[in-house]
């Protein structure tokens, strides 16, 4: 037990004397070599993200995002690689022909689905993206327009709260006896509020712990640092220009300078002297420096930004992507390759790939539900037994070896080990529409065959061919 711990356990209460000191973990032990870690004992999640302090860090994320190129990049990335031009949804009722119906309604209805009319359900997802790490979550009411059209409403962070700090919402969330939302209460430009049933509000968030209501934005870890970088490229760009500013240092072995040198503090030399440096700039061109035997000129060269600084920097902004995407994926890739870049972009794909399920299951199939059922009420559609089963496309996956994953794929669609409608979905693409595709086509080339008497082999000819050869269809 240190000496300061033994102060402590002798003048403190019992009450405040911590019970794990002299424990055998020593990182339980109190050490005056190191500083006290703040807080206060493990709690629930809710009440270490105080509405303060959840607005503190939002505040400041959102300031980091206007002006930290870095920090745009994270954010760019994993909403660009997550959502790229639009998660797409995917009917799985055993009917084929209502698939394609209320798929045909969905997309019609995703064009201009926000209540504004201003935004798609593509550019919805983006903005929902975005808000999860700048933010650390995003809301999306499910409301109506004048006409009683379902569409969606956009709402942020900060307009879900309680600024009078009743005790009936914990940071605006209402909860029940088991701790599941009632309602959610969004502040308005009046300055009023108004409880929104739990049942009409999506909470898109990344959950990190099982006692919280409320989430802090992604890039929460690194607000210091990327503050702190900011603060020395600002210092250091000024001492930059300073030293751009000098262009020679003039060295005496007094350290002073006097009227009677060629660098006179009053005024100029005389012309009429033969041996001034300006009249035999005249004479012989170029210029001409006269130093006293004490003197001596050098040209300043600057060493700043130093190696050491941009380091230094580089270490700030690594520590900063940790948690978010890898800092090779985000920044710079050029000190890595082969298998290293391989494993970050396989890390990255991942953290995308979990990014989609929660989009997925929190926004999308919520959606989904709401204006399929909204049009199975209204008898626009037929109601049919699993109308609400879906499956989304996500946009095509992230590689480093396209042409070498690519030719795999095809090897393990042949051999059966992948099916084709997985093949389409690492593309992006729909199996039902490329099927559609491919049928169409195929049709357009036996008919032009048989039209002008060539054979299909003239106009297309894949290395796959079938083993029997397929009919010619007649012209119409």
């Amino acid at each position: 037990m240190t000496r300061l711990q033994q102060i402590a356990i002798r003048w403190l209460p019992p009450v405040l004397v911590p019970k794990a000191w002299g424990s055998p973990f020593e990182s339980a032990n109190l050490s005056n070599r190191r500083g006290l870690v703040p807080g206060y004992a493990p709690t629930d999640a809710r009440l270490e993200l105080t509405p303060g302090v959840r607005s503190e860090l939002v505040r400041k994320s959102r300031y980091l995002h206007k002006n930290s190129g870095f920090v745009r990049e994270l954010v760019a990335n994993m909403a660009i690689y997550s959502t790229g031009d639009g998660i797409r949804v995917q009917a799985q009722s055993p009917d084929p022909e209502w698939n394609r119906a209320a798929e045909a309604y969905f997309a019609l209805w995703s064009a201009r689905c926000e209540i504004t009319r201003r935004f798609s359900f593509e550019e919805c997802q983006a903005l929902v993206c975005r808000g999860m790490d700048i933010d650390g979550e995003y809301f999306v009411h499910k409301t109506r327009d004048g006409e009683g059209e379902p569409r969606i409403q956009l709402i942020e962070s900060h307009r879900i709260g309680d600024q009078f700090g009743s005790r009936d919402t914990i940071d605006g969330v209402g909860l029940d006896t088991w701790g599941a939302p009632i309602f959610y209460r969004a502040l308005e430009d009046s300055g009023k509020s108004r409880d929104l049933p739990s049942t009409s509000v999506l909470h898109i968030h990344e959950p990190e712990w099982a006692g919280g209501v409320r989430s802090h934005p992604t890039i929460q870890h690194s607000i210091n640092h990327v503050l702190d970088e900011i603060e020395l490229l600002a210092l250091e760009k000024h001492a930059v220009k300073d030293n751009a500013d000098i262009s020679r240092v003039l060295k005496t072995a007094r350290g002073e300078l006097d009227d009677n040198g060629d660098f006179v503090v009053g005024a100029a030399a005389t012309s009429n002297d033969p041996s001034d440096p300006i009249t035999l700039q005249r004479i012989v061109g170029g210029k001409l420096v006269a130093l006293k035997p004490d003197e001596s000129i050098e040209s300043f060269q600057s060493n700043r930004p130093s190696p050491t600084f941009t380091g230094f920097l580089e270490h700030l902004r690594r520590d900063s992507a940790l948690g978010v995407i890898p800092f090779e994926f985000a920044a710079d890739s050029s000190k890595i390759g082969g298998a290293g870049v391989r494993l970050i972009v396989a890390k990255a794909d991942r953290r995308f790939s979990f990014r989609q399920m929660i989009l997925e299951r929190r926004l999308i199939k919520p959606v989904w539900t709401y204006v399929i059922g909204d049009a199975i009420s209204r008898g626009l559609l037929p109601p049919i037994e699993g109308w609400w089963k879906i499956s989304s496309v996500p946009p095509k996956r992230v590689t480093v070896d396209a042409g070498r994953e690519a030719q795999q794929n095809r090897a393990d669609v042949e051999m059966g080990l992948k099916t084709l409608s997985d093949h389409f979905q690492e593309l992006g693409a729909d199996f039902g529409e490329e099927i559609e595709r491919r049928a169409s086509d195929a049709k357009l080339i036996l008919e032009t065959a048989a039209k002008h008497g060539v054979p299909v082999e003239m106009l297309w000819k894949p290395s796959g061919n079938p083993s029997s050869q397929p009919p010619i269809v007649s012209p119409r």
